[in-house]
């Protein structure tokens, strides 16, 4: 069994170890297969009830030999999920349309193989009905003429459908989707949300579900490659070394402010999907457009300060600059560069993408949750600002509530809270999805209870969760781990904005 096979199974037998010691009883294999109900499929909900009454408790090692002779069970219990999410209409039956929205959530296959809608129905479809039973739809991954997907190509189908579907129960939020990995280091980020695409355009339930939630950018545009937002497109090299692939980003940000204003000015509380951190300046920036005269603070959640300028970046890399940006901090004081003309002007234009005069955000009505890995330009300016910064030896010693009140007391005086999740703030240890992991973060659980206290507050405006790359990922546990801090912040949102709770099972 491979290293991630066996990861996957024993976070499966962790879900039935309820009381968490290294055991499973009868009891709780009932209790779990209760909550698994049509998810689990019923042979190995069966072949386990057999295992755990025949032994009386199963060990951890027990379970992994007994799973790893179970044909398909790692892979059926998401696909039993998906056939629920997918399954619009609760007939039990997937229709032709149905079986394309799943088609539409895959990646793009790097060959001619990817499987046509009319090509897959006619090799599941057994009984000739038009139509896909779950047990057909199983057939999907058991059978060698179906779909060739890994467990990680399945829990991101999970999770962009969870994201997708409960986002669009709550009338009075905005899903915006900013499709950029340039700004990154490692290319990938963007494909972090990069599934999203299409589900609104080729489904009409799905779209008649999002009409008015769900603003996307095109980061793509056919006459100009400049706008082209993902390294697959425009190369790893740049002509603004100071800050790389400025002029592409800045087209994708200046969409994306857009984006965000209009979604604040249609009375919705935008939900910002980006794929690296650069683009958060324009969530900034559309924040200000839509609210000129109000004062804006803003909590930043990272590992990183994210406060450079072409002036004094070490790597070049613009994920490391929009607060820069915002702030219209260019740090002089510490420059190592001569930036070109070209990037010089560029980042004017950016700083001033808010519309506004003057910075989008005060140096003093910022303030940072984990960061822990900086360079000395940051670090200079965070001391010359006095810009406070609540490690997460603070977090654990006074606990993630008292550490997100301290945010919001800090910015007492401001009108309205932009709340920015990069989730390399959470520890390395759980955070392999991101192209820059660093030790001593955030737990889950720790980072779900700050958001859910933060976004309670009415004063919050605007929520961003950045830097998924799910192919740093290969057994894609952020992607589970986000989803349910996803769906922490979706019910602190539905309980303030008096709509029914979203948070769907992970």
């Amino acid at each position: 069994m491979s290293v991630s096979a066996e990861q996957e199974l024993s976070s499966l037998f962790d879900q039935f170890d309820l009381n968490s010691d290294g055991e499973i009883t009868p009891e709780e294999v009932e209790q779990v297969l209760m909550v698994f109900q049509g998810i689990l499929v019923p042979e190995a909900a069966a072949a386990l009830r057999t295992l755990v009454h025949t032994k009386g408790v199963v060990s951890r090692a027990a379970f992994l030999h007994w799973a790893q002779q179970q044909p398909g069970l790692q892979s059926d219990q998401i696909l039993q999920y998906l056939f629920l999410l997918i399954d619009s209409d609760d007939s039990g039956w997937f229709s032709r349309d149905e079986l394309a929205v799943l088609l539409s959530l895959l990646p793009p296959a790097n060959d001619a193989s990817s499987p046509s809608v009319d090509g897959l129905l006619q090799r599941l479809d057994r009984d000739s009905n038009g139509q896909i039973s779950r047990a057909e739809f199983l057939a999907l991954v058991r059978n060698e003429n179906g779909l060739q997907l890994s467990l990680a190509d399945l829990k991101r189908l999970k999770k962009t459908l969870v994201q997708l579907t409960s986002t669009a129960r709550l009338d009075a939020v905005g899903l915006v989707e900013v499709d950029c990995d340039l700004g990154a280091g490692t290319a990938g980020a963007g494909a972090g949300i990069a599934l999203l695409k299409g589900a609104v355009q080729r489904h009409q339930d799905l779209r008649r579900l999002s009409r008015g939630l769900i603003a996307e950018i095109e980061a793509q545009r056919p006459t100009s490659t400049r706008a082209t937002a993902r390294r697959s497109d425009v190369g790893a090299g740049s002509a603004t070394p100071h800050a790389r692939h400025i002029e592409a980003i800045s087209q994708v940000m200046a969409d994306a402010a857009g984006l965000v204003a209009a979604t604040l000015n249609q009375g919705l509380f935008p939900i910002v999907l980006a794929g690296d951190h650069s683009t958060a300046a324009s969530t900034i920036a559309g924040i200000r457009r839509a609210h000129p005269s109000e004062r804006l603070g803003v909590i930043w959640i990272d590992a990183h300060a994210d406060i450079h300028s072409p002036f004094t970046t070490p790597s070049g890399n613009m994920h490391g600059m929009p607060l820069g940006i915002a702030t219209a901090h260019d740090n002089l004081a510490a420059a190592i560069h001569d930036p070109d003309e070209l990037t010089r002007q560029r980042w004017r234009q950016l700083q001033e993408l808010g519309g506004c005069q003057g910075p989008a955000l005060k140096l003093s009505d910022l303030i940072y949750i984990a960061v822990r890995d900086t360079e000395p330009a940051e670090d200079a300016t965070l001391a010359a600002h006095a810009i406070p910064v609540i490690g997460t030896e603070e977090v654990r010693r006074e606990g993630p509530e008292a550490a997100a009140r301290r945010c919001l007391d800090y910015l007492t005086e401001v009108d309205r809270i932009y709340v920015s999740f990069d989730v390399d703030a959470l520890d390395s240890t759980i955070c392999k999805g991101t192209g820059t992991p660093v030790p001593g973060g955030l737990w889950a659980d720790e980072a779900e209870a700050i958001l859910r206290y933060l976004l309670a507050d009415p004063r919050v405006c605007c929520w961003e969760i950045c830097e998924i790359n799910p192919h740093l990922d290969t057994i894609n546990t952020l992607a589970e781990v986000s989803l349910g801090i996803f769906n922490g912040g979706l019910e602190a949102l539905a309980e303030r904005l008096k709509a029914p709770a979203v948070g769907l099972a992970g």
